[in-house]
Formats: C-alpha cells, sequence, structure tokens
C-alpha cells in the first residue's frame, strides 16, 4: 500500500524520522547507540572472531551462508572454544545457505557443546518451504555487542574485496538497545527451528547510554507475517527524501510499487544514484532482471552504476546524507516477499558520511549507465531481460 507523501517536504529530522518509523513500520528510532562499520573481510572477521572469543557468558550466532574453507575453520574453532568453557553458544543455519558446510565441522561443533539448528530442513513433502529461507545474520555476544549486515561466513568474503573473486561488502557492530532486539529476532527464527528459551535465562545486562547519541531502529521482516516490512521500508526512505538517496544492493529488482517509488523520486528532482553488482555479479538472472527497469528509470533522471571490480554485496540506502539502512535486505523482490530479512534504520551523519566516502571511492570501479546508450543496447540482451524478468518474484 503506498505511503502518502504529505508532509515529507524539507529537511528531516531525528524526531521527525522516529514517528515515521514507528507509524509504517511499528520501530521507533531509540538513543543510545555505537555504531562502527567495518568494511571487507579483513576488518569484519577480525572483529567478530575477538568478540566471540571474549565472550563470558552467551553467543547466538544466525548466518544464511556458512562454507567449508579458512574462514569457516576459523569461527568454529573460536566457537568450539568458548562452548568448550561453559559458554552458551547457540548457532542457526539456514538448509540452503549452509548446505556447504561439512558434516566434518557440524559434528565438532555439536560434539562441544554447541547448540546447533537447521532453518527450513529440505524435505520432499514440505516442498512449499524450500522457497523460503532465512537471510538473516546476526551475531549477539554476551547481550551486549552485535554485529549485523550482508556478511557470509566463506572464503569468499575474505581480504580486502579488491580481486576478482572476492566479495565487497560492509558489516556493523552495534552496542546499545537495539542489541537486544537483534537477539529477539534470533529467538524467532530459534523457535521457529524448534529451539527453546535459555533455561535459566540468560542475564540481561543493563544498556550504558552514555556518550552514545546514535537513534536506531531494528526492522525485522518474515515469512510468517501477512506483509513484508522490508517492502514498507523500503518504499518509506524512498518516499520521503528531500534531497538525495543513494541505494547500493547486489541484487536489484525492485518490483512494480517500489519502481514506482523511485521514479517519482527522480522525477520530483532528488538525487536519486544507485549502485549494483555488474560484470562480475554470481547471478545473472537477477542482474538481467533488474537491468529490465533501467529504461524507466534513466528516464527518470535516475542515476544508476555498474561495479565491476568484483562481487559488490554492500546492502546499503542512505536518506538526505543523514539517515542510513543496513542490514540484509536486497532491493530485490525475494527480500521484499520470500525470505527472512533483518535491517537497521539510524539516524546520525558521522556514519552517513562515511558510508557515502566509501561510496565514493568504489565509483572508481563502477560503469555509468548512459540512457542514450543503453537505448542501442542489443536485442539479445533485451530478449533475455524480458525472459529474466518474469521470474523475478523469485529472485
Amino acid at each position: 500500500m503506498p505511503i502518502s507523501s504529505e508532509g515529507t517536504s524539507g529537511r528531516l529530522q531525528s524526531p521527525e524520522w522516529s514517528a515515521l518509523t514507528r507509524h509504517y513500520l511499528g520501530a521507533p528510532l531509540e538513543p543510545g547507540h555505537d555504531i562502527r562499520r567495518l568494511r571487507n573481510g579483513s576488518e569484519i572477521f577480525p572483529a567478530m572472531l575477538a568478540s566471540i572469543r571474549a565472550a563470558s557468558c552467551n553467543i547466538e550466532f544466525l548466518s544464511f551462508i556458512f562454507s567449508d574453507g579458512h574462514v569457516a575453520e576459523r569461527f568454529s574453532d573460536a566457537l568450539i572454544e568458548r562452548a568448550k568453557a561453559g559458554v552458551q553458544v547457540r548457532v542457526l543455519l539456514d538448509a540452503v545457505g549452509g548446505k556447504a558446510l561439512g558434516n566434518g565441522l557440524i559434528t565438532r561443533l555439536k560434539e562441544s557443546g554447541v547448540e546447533l539448528l537447521v532453518y527450513h530442513p529440505i524435505s520432499s513433502w514440505k516442498f512449499w518451504r524450500t522457497t523460503s529461507r532465512n537471510h538473516r545474520k546476526i551475531l549477539v555476544v554476551d547481550s551486549r555487542v552485535a554485529y549485523i549486515g550482508g556478511v557470509g561466513i566463506a572464503d569468499e568474503w575474505a581480504g580486502n574485496g579488491d580481486r576478482p573473486g572476492s566479495f565487497r561488502d560492509t558489516q556493523f557492530r552495534i552496542t546499545g538497545p537495539t542489541v537486544g532486539q537483534l537477539r529477539a529476532a534470533f529467538f524467532d527464527n530459534w523457535a521457529s527451528a524448534g529451539g527453546h528459551l535459555p533455561d535459566p535465562l540468560d542475564p540481561v545486562p543493563m544498556q550504558n547510554m552514555q556518550g552514545r547519541d546514535i537513534k536506531a531502529s531494528v526492522i525485522p521482516s518474515s515469512t510468517a507475517s501477512k506483509y513484508s516490512r522490508a517492502a514498507l521500508m523500503f518504499q518509506l526512505l524512498v518516499r520521503v527524501s528531500s534531497r538525495s538517496l543513494q541505494i547500493v544492493s547486489p541484487y536489484f529488482v525492485p518490483g512494480f510499487s517500489l519502481l514506482q517509488e523511485l521514479q517519482r523520486a527522480g522525477k520530483r528532482g532528488i538525487d536519486v544514484q544507485i549502485m549494483v553488482s555488474g560484470k562480475r555479479s554470481d547471478h545473472r538472472l537477477p542482474l538481467w532482471a533488474g537491468r529490465s527497469c533501467y529504461a524507466r528509470l534513466l528516464d527518470s533522471g535516475v542515476s544508476i552504476e555498474e561495479y565491476d571490480l568484483t562481487l559488490l554485496h554492500n546492502k546499503l540506502v542512505i536518506v538526505d546524507e543523514c539517515v542510513t539502512m543496513f542490514g540484509s535486505p536486497n532491493m530485490n523482490r525475494r527480500s521484499q516477499s520470500l525470505d527472512e530479512e533483518l535491517a537497521v534504520i539510524c539516524h546520525d551523519r558521522n556514519l552517513a558520511r562515511k558510508l557515502l566516502e566509501d561510496i565514493e571511492a568504489d565509483r572508481r570501479h563502477c560503469r555509468q549507465i548512459d540512457a542514450m546508450r543503453w537505448k542501442q543496447r542489443s536485442v539479445v540482451l533485451r530478449v533475455a531481460e524480458t525472459m529474466a524478468s518474469a521470474f523475478s518474484p523469485q529472485i
């Protein structure tokens, strides 16, 4: 359902954003957060592993991708060491995304005392569950610190994201009230997989908000709901933009309602810039399906760039250089309708500025899509785009 644009002109301030997220997403912005962005595996993995190794009480870890390799070994070793030390370790893997994790590591994790469950195991008689996956990525340590973003536990994310075959990604380390919301999202999926609450309940620390002024909120989107919060979230972020809108998504297949919002934003003079993964994309079908809407966006004044250095896996929306969305949702139909997703919206100009600087650096490896040249693309490409768009509800 479209969101009214009445009253969204001009620069939005934090109280206005909190009211909007409360009324349309049921998630008002709360103060008291420290949020740090981590770029690529060279920063992401050491930080996550350090937090795991420092755990003294409990660890909740949900990952869509968990694949055999050096990175998986390092994380498994750290989780096993903490479990043997008496820390309560819970790991939840998606049946499809985690299928590349070998039985050897799974056995080691379970035998060490790690509680490991699988979300929506693949079953021939429950075939309808195969299309619905858990795409969330959450790590919560001692109920105090959380990590969220798009990173998977696989060797492709190792390094600096600067070579073909590696992934360019950003993860976020969070302390503050929303850590509890992220943990609640984990237990929601944990229960769906057959898990139970801790017995006795883990101690819940009081959050120290002193000196932390970032306001943030967690937006969970679940396939169990009758509507998609991810879809509404994207519509809201586009609708309320008054000056600029930066979108970074590896898989861009917006769907009709969101496409209309983006076109309207471009036509009303908003500086809309979209960056997607290009030549190095690991899935050609969503790339072609997304390209089927380029012409309409370009005609509306929207700027589109394709990142070609490696796979661009960032998932970001930055509105008016002050509000940022990050987490697991792609700007595609699957994230907006089929998958369990989790995002954070925060109001902080300093974080937005740092991410805009990162986007500007990534722009060196992009191709600008020129409207005139795009109209002259080959018939073969047009046919591929049309055929791919027929599958857009699944990609």
